[in-house]
């Protein structure tokens, strides 16, 4: 099987989405439930849910040949994420920015870099459980997600729950900071762009700020 993933498979696909935003924080804090049980909401037969999954990241050979989706945005900016045995990685010109599994690093990025992204709805759905946000920084993405959440066939009809619901987990206690020399950081635990717990990808943030930056302000 092809180990590339083409972005265009992901349109509508009601099964890939559901699988996907289960490895999200995403939780229903009224309920006390996390992302997996709010999306047994999206009714999917689970005899086909469990064989398009085995198919599609092919299990039987995922552990040396994991499946990814990748391509090249602009110029000077690439994205990969692969979907590994137990996690899904995250790459921005290479460089490892995350990982969603049982020991995620995320809240790389900002609502702003994510809406960068508005015009590729696929990506931005993507990149979505890697963005972090402030608690009134909700009313100005949720209806986005619900706007995309509506074309996946089966999420439309609880596009509003489910979106509240990711966004909770979204939430971060502290905000990015702006360090001169360096551009956008922060002090989350479980970010990569926090240089306090992970001096090591200083360089690389650096690289990423300024690419970021540019493809922000456009």
């Amino acid at each position: 099987m092809n180990k590339s993933i083409q972005i265009d498979e992901l349109n509508n696909n009601t099964f890939f989405w559901k699988y996907y935003f289960c490895w999200s924080r995403g939780y229903d804090e009224k309920e006390e439930i996390n992302i997996d049980e709010v999306l047994e909401v999206v009714e999917t037969n689970e005899t086909e849910a469990y064989e398009w999954e085995r198919e599609f990241f092919n299990y039987d050979d995922i552990e040396e040949n994991p499946r990814y989706v990748a391509g090249s945005i602009k110029d000077n900016l690439n994205f990969a994420v692969e979907f590994a045995e137990y996690e899904i990685n995250f790459f921005l010109n290479d460089i490892y920015i995350g990982n969603l599994g049982g020991h995620f690093e995320a809240w790389f990025f900002t609502l702003n870099e994510l809406l960068a992204f508005e015009k590729y709805p696929n990506l931005l759905l993507l990149f979505l459980p890697m963005t972090g946000i402030s608690e009134d920084q909700k009313a100005i993405l949720k209806p986005i997600i619900v706007k995309y959440l509506n074309t996946i066939p089966k999420f439309d009809e609880h596009s509003i729950y489910i979106a509240d619901c990711l966004l909770n987990g979204l939430i971060m206690q502290a905000p990015f900071n702006e360090i001169e020399g360096i551009g956008l950081t922060n002090n989350e635990n479980h970010s990569v762009r926090n240089l306090e717990a992970y001096p090591r990808y200083k360089e690389d943030i650096i690289q990423l700020n300024k690419i970021l930056n540019s493809f922000a302000l456009k």
